[in-house]
């Protein structure tokens, strides 16, 4: 009697126990092996599409080593071509310094020329001027050369100034005032807006008197008369020049502020043609 009690005590509380039917365990089996087989078939395709991926894979490996391959080659080719152009490049720079060093030669040789030309004519002048009496003795000396050119100068007489400049600077060439008469030759062309003739005395200055007291004012004056002409791009190289033979020139300052206006007015054809 206390069995039966028990069994139904045990029967009558909810969810506690489940019982199954055999129409229930067979839906069950159903439904599990259809979960199996769809498992199975999920299984097969991603393992289709891993080795799908393997494959796509392996293909982009060889082709990355392939074109590594490429590359290498054609790196290589590209260093040679530069070893070839670098051997032109050499040759080419050889013949120019060749030329270079032929023409500075050349250079040399007919400025000795003129210069020995340019002193006959002086001294062929200064002998005509003579004839008239007073000049001779100016001629054949330097200091009373640099008196006669430095007052024609003050009265504004450029012609008479520059001749007498140029008697003493090609006719003493080794006098304490050649080289100021060589920059007042220029000076005379500065003062009547001569600006390329000016500019081809002022270069004299710096070639044939390179420690000249006035060879940094001769290429402040050259790039200021290049300046008046608009050649903007020679003006900046006189001043380049000056920058790198004199750094300790007083003018560096002033050649600073010129160029800084000429790079600025670069593109202004009013002011820069060249």
């Amino acid at each position: 009697m206390k069995k039966l009690v028990a069994v139904v005590f045990v029967a009558a509380l909810p969810g506690c126990m489940f019982f199954t039917t055999k129409s229930e365990g067979k839906a069950l089996r159903k439904d599990v092996q259809a979960l199996d087989a769809r498992v199975a078939t999920k299984e097969d395709d991603l393992t289709g599409k891993v080795d799908e991926l393997k494959r796509v894979l392996d293909e982009a490996t060889k082709i990355l080593k392939r074109n590594s391959a490429d590359i290498g080659a054609d790196v290589e080719g590209l260093r040679n071509d530069i070893k070839v152009s670098a051997g032109l490049v050499s040759a080419a720079k050889n013949m120019l310094d060749e030329l270079k060093g032929e023409l500075d030669k050349y250079k040399a040789q007919n400025d000795e020329r003129l210069t020995a030309l340019e002193a006959r004519l002086s001294a062929v002048e200064a002998g005509r001027l003579g004839l008239g009496g007073g000049t001779t003795a100016a001629a054949g000396n330097p200091d009373e050369l640099w008196t006669q050119a430095t007052a024609a100068f003050g009265a504004k007489r450029w012609n008479d100034a520059r001749e007498a400049f140029k008697k003493l600077s090609i006719g003493f060439p080794t006098h304490d005032r050649a080289d100021d008469a060589q920059y007042f030759r220029g000076e005379t062309y500065f003062q009547e807006s001569a600006w390329d003739p000016a500019i081809g005395e002022y270069q004299k200055v710096w070639e044939k008197f390179p420690d000249s007291a006035l060879a940094d004012d001769a290429l402040f004056r050259a790039a200021e008369a290049a300046k008046s002409l608009k050649n903007c791009t020679e003006a900046r190289a006189y001043l380049t020049a000056l920058k790198q033979k004199f750094p300790k020139s007083t003018l560096l300052k002033k050649a600073a502020t010129m160029d800084k206006d000429l790079k600025a007015a670069a593109k202004n054809k009013s002011k820069c043609t060249s």
